[in-house]
């Protein structure tokens, strides 16, 4: 009798690099525990401090652990709630990484196409590559429906008007300047079809983005994140459609 093995599961990865965390958590609690030891009774008070701002640093950590276990797939379904499917959609994913939010609309899709791009920086997702993003989409079940191409959302390789629907989650704060996001914001507006519909879940710059995109007449909303689906309590969600 041959042996059963259990299905392998998709891997939507760790955002960012581990190492760091690990780093912050246990230099904050060697530095504590220096502090708490030494007789200098300013020295002891600056420990207590510190372990007020340890224990902050740990519950941070904590909070961000469980959005890259649980967190961003509640999230991903409320970002993909927020399209009204008739699965016949054009959808660009930007800063897929492992494919999250490419390979979930893509599960929404009869006759259309997920496609999802990304620059693979290594210190955006551990392990960030093409090769794991087609992984995932083969056991995932879409691998018909998705492309993954390596493009820049500052320039992208597509006509205008070519998408319905176009998603994105924490990638375009990671553009340095203002101008380089306001760019990827027209340029997002640019391949947007009429009638298509923008969603963005990011920490910061929102209002910025909204404002490039109502310059280019886009009806637009932001909407408070929910603290069980989100990195960082202060995340939010803007919501554009021409």
């Amino acid at each position: 009798m041959s042996a059963t093995h259990p299905k392998a599961k998709p891997d939507y990865g760790f955002d960012g690099t581990p190492i760091n965390y690990l780093l912050i958590g246990v230099g904050a609690c060697a530095l504590t525990i220096f502090l708490l030891t030494l007789s200098n009774p300013l020295l002891k008070i600056l420990g207590v401090i510190f372990l007020v701002l340890t224990a902050v640093i740990i519950g941070v950590m904590a909070k961000f652990i469980y959005y890259v276990k649980i967190g961003k797939l509640r999230l991903r379904d409320r970002l993909l709630s927020m399209v009204d499917w008739k699965g016949n959609e054009a959808v660009l994913d930007i800063g897929t990484g492992r494919g999250l939010l490419m390979i979930g609309a893509a599960k929404r899709l009869t006759s259309g196409k997920s496609t999802g791009i990304d620059i693979w920086r290594p210190g955006d997702m551990h392990a960030n590559s093409l090769r794991n993003t087609l992984n995932n989409a083969r056991l995932e079940g879409v691998f018909d429906k998705v492309e993954v191409k390596n493009a820049d959302v500052q320039k992208m390789p597509f006509p205008d008007g070519s998408f319905d629907v176009v998603l994105s989650n924490l990638c375009i704060h990671n553009i340095n300047s203002k101008n380089g996001r306001e760019q990827a914001c027209r340029e997002i507006a640019r391949v947007l079809k009429s009638g298509g519909k923008v969603i963005i879940g990011d920490a910061i710059h929102l209002e910025e983005y909204a404002e490039v995109f109502r310059t280019t007449g886009m009806t637009v909303e932001i909407l408070r994140g929910r603290f069980l689906e989100n990195a960082m309590p202060w995340n939010k969600i803007l919501e554009a459609s021409n």
